[in-house]
């Protein structure tokens, strides 16, 4: 059961960092990106840009980073323990 925990929080660290990196490796949260959008002055003829905010969510190391260390100290934990106890039980014998 122990060995499950540990690689459940394995996963879950990883899981999160993963997330991280593949949203951009950013340091905050973002809700909004910014997007240019470029359009055609019918009077005039010249190209024009728009700042526009569209929203998506792309986490960052703020919620990422506590998740996966939570995630790799508990299975630290349940590492120490199952240790502890395997060791209690060896001497005990």
């Amino acid at each position: 059961m122990g060995k499950i925990i540990i690689a459940a929080c394995v996963v879950i660290a990883a899981i999160a960092l993963g997330i991280w990196v593949s949203h951009g490796s950013n340091i905050y949260t973002k809700d909004k990106v910014q997007v240019v959008v470029k359009t055609v002055n019918p009077n005039f003829g010249t190209e024009e840009e728009h700042i526009e905010w569209k929203d998506e969510f792309h986490l960052g190391l703020d919620i990422a980073g506590p998740i996966s260390g939570v995630a790799l100290l508990s299975g630290l934990g349940c590492y120490v323990f199952m240790r502890r106890k395997a060791l209690h039980i060896a001497q005990s014998s």
